[in-house]
């Protein structure tokens, strides 16, 4: 009998998936979740105690939804019975493979997706990464980007709000946070999603004297080529980590996290977030992060000492509107090319800074809103920004029902609509921040997607635009890469922008998204 049903409380639907949770309990283990010697004893454990963990061989994953479905409050429950099944779907499809103890090593355990349809990746094809609020998906092209195969979706219900490719030392490795009712993990794969690294507890977390835990991750980001180990993760609430062994273990970047500004920071409607991270590619020392809402803060010191960095942007919901912190930044954008230079999409405005963030001037000339929250860079022509404006704070839609890409080429000095094949009646569209991308071809693409699960795509830099893919949930990050077999030697059809020099790097087996490389078609 569940719980409520105890207290005297009416029993509904989720009274009979509390008596599945029993059902599943006892056919996994054996045993019975509660015990007692009399029905007064059952009664008083159903209502108080915890069921002991059924353990091995029952997978984590099937554990997890036994503890969900036995909740002692109902709206602590899955709330509906397809939900159930569709998370023991999830679970069926994974194999869980765990580290050989003989041989000493610990790699983290590894869930294999038998069941689910992955993209065949091969040398030279193009990869969307689409992270959604239900799950991820990995979709496949060749250089001329018409055709896609997809994969996925993977984690099942979770929302993955970051992913990443990394490219670096020959390697093809795609990250991705994964947040759900049981936490955040970060997970990576090496076969292009056919399996998946699975945590047994969060790589990423708060050391106990912190007294705060992740909500969600924001942002992954690489380190630079010459560190192929380093990576970073913006999380919720607003605060850094950094790894420099692969993702084995990550710490607190303690710098900021301890910064006398903090306390003062104020979540924004998404929550209190770090969701963008910038390595100033001339100069290994220096680093921007961007706060909701705390606003820009820069390093000169490898993190050891944070500055605000948000004189002349404006913060109208207080009553100082241009504050030394506290504005509610939505992206900060850099070209690897012009380090110097950074561009910022605010809550209401739109800025460039020439002085590595010191000032900013605002550059909202000719566009419908300042509102907005995409922004990405293009990959060689350092003038040249996307965004998408939405109509305003309390209405985060396309402005007139018309769905429009805006664009620059002269740094911000004018801003022109790309449009031709988007819809432009009814379109009360909505792209989030880092639900943008564009890739390293000749001409560039650019891809973004919306929370009613639309991906757009262009070919040709924004000036026609094409329907990729519907039906999907919504939209929270898109990434892109190309992957190149390592043993074939790269051939010199690329063409180079004019990077800074310690932007230069060696060849690498794979071109990201951020790489300021060109690859004709």
């Amino acid at each position: 009998m569940a719980p409520e049903i105890l207290r005297g409380d009416a029993a509904d639907y989720r009274s009979d998936l509390w008596a599945l949770g029993v059902v599943l309990y006892e056919a996994a283990s054996g045993r019975l979740p509660f015990k007692g010697r009399t029905g007064f004893e059952i009664s008083t454990a159903i209502m108080r105690e915890i069921p002991k963990p059924v353990g091995s061989p029952v997978p984590p994953g099937l554990w997890a939804i036994i503890q969900r479905c036995l909740a002692k409050e109902p709206a602590q429950r899955y709330q509906r019975a397809g939900e159930i099944q569709a998370a023991l779907e999830a679970v069926q499809s994974g194999a869980i493979v765990s580290p050989d103890l003989a041989t000493g090593a610990s790699p983290p355990r590894t869930t294999v997706l038998h069941s689910l349809r992955h993209a065949q990746v091969k040398k030279g094809d193009f990869l969307l990464l689409v992270g959604t609020t239900k799950g991820a998906f990995i979709l496949r092209s060749n250089a001329q980007r018409r055709r896609w195969d997809i994969g996925g979706p993977y984690f099942h219900g979770h929302s993955v709000y970051a992913m990443a490719y990394d490219d670096r030392e020959g390697q093809h490795r795609i990250w991705a946070s994964t947040s759900s009712y049981w936490g955040t993990l970060l997970r990576s794969s090496d076969d292009f999603g056919k399996s998946w690294t699975n945590p047994q507890q969060a790589p990423i977390r708060f050391p106990p004297d912190t007294g705060v835990s992740v909500k969600n991750i924001w942002q992954i980001a690489l380190g630079r080529p010459e560190e192929p180990n380093v990576l970073y993760c913006g999380v919720e609430p607003a605060a850094l980590f950094e790894t420099r062994n692969g993702g084995e273990t990550w710490s607190l970047v303690r710098g900021l996290f301890d910064h006398p500004h903090r306390p003062r920071w104020v979540p924004g409607n998404g929550g209190l977030a770090l969701h963008t991270i910038l390595l100033d590619p001339a100069n290994t020392q220096r680093m921007y992060v961007a706060i909701s809402s705390g606003g820009v803060y820069s390093t000169k010191d490898g993190g050891s000492t944070w500055t605000p960095q948000n004189r002349g942007i404006r913060a109208l919901f207080l009553p100082d509107k241009y504050p030394e912190f506290g504005q509610c930044v939505h992206k900060i954008a850099m070209h690897p090319a012009r380090p110097e230079r950074l561009f910022l999409q605010n809550h209401w405005g739109l800025y460039r800074s020439d002085n590595a963030a010191e000032s900013w001037t605002d550059i909202a000339n000719g566009v419908p809103s300042d509102f907005g929250f995409a922004m990405i860079t293009h990959p060689t022509n350092p003038d040249c920004v996307y965004i998408i404006p939405v109509e305003s704070d309390e209405f985060r839609c396309a402005c007139d029902g018309r769905l429009r890409v805006y664009r620059t080429r002269n740094a911000g000095e004018s801003w022109e609509p790309l449009l031709r094949g988007l819809p432009q009646k009814r379109a009360y569209e909505t792209v989030l921040r880092d639900a943008i991308a564009a890739d390293s071809f000749d001409p560039a693409g650019i891809y973004f997607g919306t929370r009613s699960g639309q991906l757009f795509g262009s070919r040709d830099e924004g000036r026609t635009w094409q329907k990729i893919l519907e039906g999907l949930p919504a939209v929270v990050c898109v990434r892109s890469a190309v992957f190149e077999d390592a043993s074939v030697p790269s051939q010199p059809t690329l063409f180079k922008s004019t990077p800074s020099p310690s932007s230069r790097s060696k060849s690498h087996s794979t071109r990201s998204s951020h790489s300021t490389k060109t690859r004709k078609r």
